[in-house]
């Protein structure tokens, strides 16, 4: 594909970054991916491409991996984020270079998102030591990411059809869980928002605990009797918050709870305060 065919007088990248995600939340996947990949090679092929175009260059290879990945086209989503991990790492470097530290920090960070989509990809590649690599980097970019602890579990079942070996990943599982909460409410989803890290929408990973604690899987009891705890909690907190006996953000409600005014506005209307 020839790179700029499609999007010849499209405008600025923002522009068809902002088109082609609308196409993908309307389904359109197919044009979605051409447009993500013609963008990558438009930029990929430019020489002296400024701050700005780096980074449209960087949302554009993770955008396109993902979409790639949504198609069920691994070796492609494969490939596209391959180009992510250099383009990050020149976008990352540019912006400490313009003085610009915690919007480096920032993408930095991006790091864990991006290695826990490269392992879902080599799962389903059937490459499990390749996806653990993956999640464990991105554990360490983000130690409270609960999707890089969730997937190792996962991967072993969809991989061996067992969890036989995954006691560790288990344990694991178990202590971020218990670590995170608690549980809240955004619109009808009910996830768990750790701290300096993405929320963990909870109906999937409900159902896999649910599954994962079947004697059939034959999850070590140790890590079995370890996960059954927060697994509890978590649906007692849900249950809670359906019966309205706890808050849908107990942070936010705690906040608002011990929030104290600096002026007491009555005592300031009758002047008082001088």
């Amino acid at each position: 594909m020839r790179p700029g065919g499609l999007l010849f007088g499209m405008g600025d990248p923002a522009t068809v970054i902002d088109q082609y995600r609308r196409y993908v939340q309307d389904g359109r996947l197919e044009i979605s991916e051409v447009m993500a990949s013609e963008l990558s090679e438009l930029l990929l092929s430019k020489k002296g491409i400024s701050l700005a175009e780096q980074g449209h260059l960087v949302t554009a290879l993770r955008d396109l991996a993902n979409i790639q990945e949504m198609r069920t086209k691994w070796t492609e989503s494969r490939a596209a984020s391959g180009m992510l991990v250099k383009a990050r790492k020149k976008y990352i470097k540019l912006l400490r270079s313009n003085g610009m530290q915690q919007e480096a920090k920032v993408e930095a960070r991006s790091e864990a998102i991006d290695e826990v989509q490269r392992g879902r990809v080599r799962a389903h590649e059937g490459a499990l030591r390749a996806a653990l690599s993956h999640w464990k980097r991105a554990r360490k970019v983000q130690p409270q990411l609960i999707e890089a602890y969730w997937r190792p579990l996962d991967a072993h079942e969809r991989i061996k059809s067992t969890l036989k070996g995954a006691n560790k990943f288990g344990l694991a599982l178990a202590k971020i869980l218990t670590s995170v909460g608690p549980v809240n409410r955004v619109g009808e989803s009910f996830q768990l928002q750790p701290e300096d890290a993405e929320p963990q929408p909870l109906e999937s990973l409900l159902s896999d605990l649910s599954r994962w604690l079947k004697p059939e899987l034959a999850l070590p009891a140790k890590a079995s009797v370890a996960l059954d705890s927060p697994t509890r909690e978590i649906e007692r907190q849900i249950a809670s918050i359906e019966a309205g006996e706890q808050a849908a953000n107990a942070k936010l409600q705690a906040a608002i709870d011990t929030l104290q005014p600096a002026i007491d506005y009555h005592e300031y209307s009758r002047g008082g305060s001088s």
